[in-house]
């Protein structure tokens, strides 16, 4: 499975959100909304049943901090490096005396930002009070910083890649509506009026 843009637009995206850190005065951003994570490296993946959060810097990144039963996942969804792509282990998973969160937290240490200036998503479904509290006892010298919605607001201009994709999104809704309108008729059964639209949204 292939990213859904090229690595260009990726990449153009991570610098707006670089732009952006810099005039928020931010050294490192912590991303914990898989949608944001989509937007800005194509990461496709139902692990987000787990913590799992990306990691920017102004200069390197961005790194993916996941399962590791996820890494491969992150391989075949995004341009990232085998070292971009971060896999904690799984003896952290759902456990009540440690978290993932502390293997980021020193794996950031390690990475130079102990001191940093660092954004999270304070309002991010996946991004527990859990995970936010180990990252901060692990980093207690750094200076926490609310940049909840910085990348939201990135994403709100969109790219011409990202306007052709969502013309031929509407295209393929177009069809689909039409096939529904054309076979809601007397008689006709709903699993088969549903099969009907589910197949010619899959065709697109």
């Amino acid at each position: 499975m292939a990213p859904a843009f090229s690595k260009a637009e990726y990449s153009s995206r991570i610098d707006r959100v670089r732009r952006a850190m810099q005039t928020h005065d931010i050294d490192v951003l912590v991303i914990g909304d898989p949608s944001n994570m989509n937007w800005l490296t194509g990461f496709d993946s139902w692990s987000f049943y787990t913590p799992q959060m990306m990691v920017l810097d102004l200069v390197n990144g961005p790194f993916l901090m996941t399962r590791l039963m996820d890494v491969k996942a992150a391989g075949f969804t995004t341009y990232l490096s085998a070292s971009q792509i971060i896999g904690y282990p799984e003896p952290l998973v759902q456990q009540p005396d440690t978290h993932p969160s502390d293997y980021v937290a020193s794996w950031m240490r390690d990475a130079g930002h102990a001191k940093a200036r660092i954004g999270y998503e304070s309002d991010s479904y996946y991004f527990s009070p859990r995970s936010l509290h180990a990252l901060q006892a692990g980093l207690p010298d750094a200076k926490w910083v609310d940049a909840d919605l910085l990348v939201n607001w990135g994403r709100v201009i969109k790219s011409d890649a990202e306007l052709a994709m969502m013309y031929q999104a509407a295209q393929i809704a177009d069809m689909a509506m039409q096939v529904a309108w054309d076979g809601a008729k007397v008689g006709v059964r709903q699993c088969d009026l549903m099969a009907d639209i589910t197949a010619a949204q899959i065709k697109g």
